[in-house]
């Protein structure tokens, strides 16, 4: 046999392997069958589905990964399996529990370390929610608020994720009044500072707030929204022993029209606890634009980024940015939360606030996990006879910057971290089940190297 023929042979032999293999791993979705769903209806499953019937599927392991994930991050189910078998695709899932009466047991400070301090339970709020998922397997979430304790509360929300048939339209309406006898009046020391008259009510909220989303890709979401806030205070509140800054012109109510638009691009691998992925929030709102009131009516920009990616191994690593702008340097009170508040926070100074109009925060974390594994977790309960679990030791570091126009024009100032650069670090143990319910136990200091441990029971970031 001569070279040439040899080469031949050889050429060919390759091409049919490469044939067979290709042949073995494309193949044309003729039918999608989904098991599991007594009530989810099958659309809402198809909808998060990166193919669909009369497809062509040209890398399996992409889409069963990517598919599997989107059915995730709704929510709806405990674990999802997706298999198939020539053209013939099975979707299995494990439906959660969609009626719960959620009790509730909170605190009235601004994070569990907070009310640690005191311990006070008086301080605390208790209550339930009357949650039901999933209505008419839609998805379609309804929650009915009802709080006691440090705040008298009761709150009603309704969420249609679609409404067209194409399903990219949808909406949400929220209603809420809450109540007080207490009131965060001031910040002094970088502490909030707190005034209470257990005879009477101090402070009166009421809202009410009307969202359109729009959804026609996989990850990018836009929402419109109006709404309606409503403030009344006791006189005492905006007396000048209190806070006459309290409200705008020591008023006793307020009320608030605004518009607003957020664009959010979310594309993590799971929203509860992200390894992978990019999740961007870009949000503008527009307040009380018909009043000639120079001061009432105001503009914010605020944006969010954050990166999450796998480094090697059993190692993650996780980056993120926030920026706020507010067109009012001089607000009330009740307007210039910045640092310290809800999820925009320096490690480190969970004990402390940074005030102010404007302010930027960044936040990095390096992960590994030493363990992941699924757990007997009730095995006489339908659909949580397992549980998946995972443990991470973290190390991270933040920093942060708030401007705060009244504390450079004052100095009578107790407080010392706005309009200076502000970091934090240290390292932690993240806990988390189903994907999304996490606890992080950390060890961190600021950087004046106060150090303690906290407790949170969010993801970081």
């Amino acid at each position: 046999m001569t070279l040439k023929s040899i080469l031949v042979v050889f050429i060919t032999f390759i091409s049919s392997c490469l044939h067979a293999q290709t042949l073995d791993s494309v193949f044309k979705v003729e039918k999608i069958d989904i098991i599991g769903n007594r009530r989810t209806k099958s659309s809402i499953i198809l909808r998060e589905l990166t193919f669909a019937e009369g497809d062509t599927i040209l890398n399996w392991k992409y889409h069963a990964e990517q598919s599997r994930k989107q059915l995730i991050n709704l929510f709806l189910f405990n674990e999802i399996k997706l298999s198939h078998d020539s053209g013939i695709v099975k979707v299995i899932v494990t439906e959660r529990w969609y009626l719960w009466p959620i009790p509730i047991l909170d605190y009235a400070d601004r994070n569990f370390n907070q009310w640690w301090l005191t311990k006070d339970p008086k301080r605390l709020i208790y209550g339930v929610d009357l949650a039901w998922y999933n209505i008419r397997g839609r998805n379609e979430t309804m929650v009915l608020n009802l709080v006691m304790g440090y705040t008298k509360s009761v709150g009603l929300s309704y969420k249609i994720p679609f409404f067209n048939q194409k399903k990219t339209w949808g909406v949400q309406l929220k209603a809420l009044a809450n109540t007080n006898r207490e009131v965060w009046y001031d910040t002094k020391e970088d502490k909030v500072q707190f005034f209470n008259d257990r005879d009477r009510e101090l402070i009166r909220r009421e809202m009410g707030e009307l969202i359109f989303t729009h959804r026609k890709k996989f990850f990018s979401y836009h929402n419109f929204y109006t709404g309606y806030r409503r403030y009344r205070v006791s006189d005492t509140v905006v007396s000048d022993d209190v806070n006459r800054a309290y409200l705008l012109y020591g008023r006793t109510q307020q009320k608030e029209f605004y518009l607003g638009y957020q664009y959010v691009f979310d594309k993590r691998d799971y929203k509860g606890y992200p390894l992978s992925g990019h999740l961007l929030k870009v949000n503008g709102e527009f307040s009380n634009f018909f009043l000639p009131v120079k001061d009432f009516t105001t503009l914010l920009f605020k944006a969010a980024y954050s990166r999450y990616f796998p480094i090697k191994g059993r190692f993650y690593g996780a980056v993120h940015g926030t920026a706020r702008w507010y067109s009012n340097n001089y607000p009330q009170y009740t307007h210039i939360q910045a640092l310290g508040y809800g999820k925009d926070y320096i490690r480190g100074y969970e004990l402390s606030v940074i005030d102010g109009s404007h302010f930027g925060l960044g936040k990095a974390e390096l992960k590994y996990r030493f363990l992941s594994k699924t757990y007997k977790f009730l095995e006489q309960v339908r659909n949580y006879e397992t549980a998946p679990f995972s443990l991470y030791l973290t190390a991270f570091f933040d920093a942060g910057y708030a401007i705060n126009f009244n504390h450079k024009n004052s100095v009578m100032t107790t407080n010392t971290l706005p309009n200076s650069l502000q970091n934090g670090g240290g390292i932690g143990l993240n806990v988390v089940m189903f994907y999304d319910y996490c606890m992080r136990v950390e060890y961190s200091a600021d950087r004046y190297f106060n150090r303690r441990f906290y407790l949170s029971f969010v993801a970081s970031m």
